[in-house]
């Protein structure tokens, strides 16, 4: 998208044309909404409640995209629109249909002033034409649609391949609920970096300074930031909070660690639970491997800010290096082992919902390839009697409960180790097999995976 000199001057602080800006790299230059919303965020100039409407307007035209594109297509079809055009109109059809604070009218009065400052006359009125169209007639109906695939993917704006995927795995009534709730806002929760018994403590503290917070329902580390502000807070600031979704907190209590041991990340970046297996671990040894130098300067910056480089008693070792390739540098092998496998990613659909439209179904099969070799690499650098955590954060079985009974069928020396009811506050993300697999819609936390399994001493 070019910016015009004048759009750029006058529509400096306009909430809608920055939103415009970001959706047109990520609609179609495959950018990263996360990625370019928290840089937006931290260079901004918007009052905080014209922040909150960026990100709304964001991640609900990301959200809705097949939705909007549905209803839209009887008014621009046969017309040749540029591509951030067509993301304009997007964007307005969203504000029109979900956001009931804002009148049509100005939707529309602010679309039509965008394509006037930064196209010319013409475009403004082929906007003013097509949105006030939209307006005056009744929507669309979904019962045009025949294909039972074809219109939940259209109701929920998903790609077919994924609605026909999880339709195999969940009931009717369990798809439409997921489904559903993949198009909602993505919550924002902190890490304690303390014991269970002190989140009390620091969420009362957090109250009295102002800060929304609550408690989370699933990890009992877990604080949930209900206002947006809680990395502002002293306690953030202090090292005594990390941002990570609450379902993937699960994971390093999951492998038991105690003093002493010697540990290792497989995948490691951006660091949430190599910090939270470092805290837990007190006193022993952490590898963390990732092949992204870049990312492992992130590791390496979450550890010193929550004050992990300089416990004593804990020593950690980061290496740039692909997982397949690692053997460990002193040849000693590893009581603890997790793999946050390489994965499709299904279930960061809420918070990353590019992911329902650019992934591929050829992409499970070739992550489920690489993550048995991870599998069966990590297994050769595991002591006699140690533990193995696989995990991942996508709703796809393949890559799940199948990748993890593939994988004991071929490691004769390794055994499934259920987790209990008493390791998870929420026994209902229990499978029948001691494995943990958490919905989207079970608790507003991104989709995970997590199976434990110990080597034979």
């Amino acid at each position: 998208m070019k910016v015009k000199s004048l759009a750029a001057k006058r529509l400096k602080h306009n909430v809608r044309f920055q939103a415009l800006q970001l959706l047109v790299e990520i609609d179609w230059h495959d950018q990263y909404s996360n990625v370019l919303l928290n840089r937006a965020l931290s260079q901004t100039e918007l009052k905080p409640v014209d922040q909150g409407l960026l990100v709304n307007l964001v991640y609900g035209s990301i959200q809705h995209r097949l939705t909007l594109d549905f209803y839209l297509e009887p008014f621009i079809k046969g017309k040749k629109l540029e591509s951030w055009i067509r993301t304009l109109l997007r964007m307005t059809v969203y504000q029109m249909l979900y956001l009931e604070r804002i009148p049509d009218h100005a939707a529309i009065n602010e679309a039509v002033n965008i394509a006037k400052l930064n196209g010319h006359a013409g475009l403004a009125g082929l906007v003013n034409g097509v949105l006030r169209n939209f307006r005056r007639q009744e929507l669309r109906s979904l019962d045009t649609v025949t294909d039972p695939v074809e219109a939940l993917s259209i109701q929920y704006s998903i790609a077919p391949w994924i609605v026909a995927l999880l339709q195999k795995q969940y009931d009717q009534a369990r798809l439409a609920t997921l489904l559903a709730s993949l198009n909602q806002r993505p919550r924002l929760t902190a890490r304690i970096q303390a014991h269970p018994n002190e989140r009390d403590q620091i969420l009362a503290q957090l109250t009295a300074a102002g800060y929304q917070v609550e408690v989370g329902n699933l990890s009992p580390y877990a604080i949930e930031s209900l206002d947006g502000r809680i990395l502002e807070s002293p306690a953030f600031q202090a090292g005594r909070l990390t941002i990570q979704d609450e379902s993937s907190m699960l994971v390093a209590p999951i492998g038991r660690p105690v003093a002493g041991q010697r540990l290792l990340d497989a995948c490691s970046a951006p660091g949430g639970k190599a910090t939270h297996m470092a805290y837990l671990l007190e006193a022993g040894h952490l590898d963390a491997l990732d092949i992204s130098q870049a990312k492992l300067d992130l590791v390496a910056g979450h550890m010193d800010r929550l004050g992990l480089s300089q416990q004593e008693g804990l020593t950690m070792s980061l290496h740039a290096t692909n997982a397949l390739d690692f053997m460990p540098p002193s040849g000693t092998l590893y009581d603890i082992i997790y793999l946050d496998a390489p994965c499709s990613g299904l279930g960061l659909m809420r918070r990353k919902p590019e992911i329902k439209y650019t992934k591929q179904a050829s992409d499970i099969e070739a992550l489920s390839k690489l993550q048995s070799q991870l599998l069966d690499h990590v297994a050769s650098l595991l002591k006699p009697g140690g533990t193995l955590v696989y995990s991942t954060c996508t709703l796809a079985q393949a890559e799940n409960q199948d990748q993890v009974k593939a994988f004991l069928a071929r490691q004769a020396d390794f055994q499934l180790s259920p987790i209990g009811s008493e390791e998870v506050l929420g026994a209902s993300v229990l499978t029948a097999d001691g494995m943990i697999e958490v919905l989207p819609q079970d608790y507003l936390t991104d989709g995970f995976f997590i199976a434990r399994m110990t080597k034979s001493a």
